[in-house]
């Protein structure tokens, strides 16, 4: 994940919507707007990576 596109590392609820909202704008422009696009992707990507590390840390602490 680059510090680029994540200066600080959102809640899980944040990232859970900023996917959402970026899952809907890669629908509604498609491949109209490849680049937008492709940099919402990225951005979800990085997210999902924070979720999963979150997620992994929880079911760490629970064993």
């Amino acid at each position: 994940m680059t510090e680029t596109h994540l200066p600080k590392t959102p809640s899980f609820l944040t990232a859970v919507k900023r996917i959402e909202a970026l899952t809907q704008e890669i629908r509604k422009d498609g491949l109209a707007a490849f680049e937008k696009a492709e940099v919402a992707y990225v951005e979800v990507q990085e997210l999902r990576a924070v979720l999963n590390g979150r997620i992994a840390d929880l079911r760490r602490r629970a064993a």
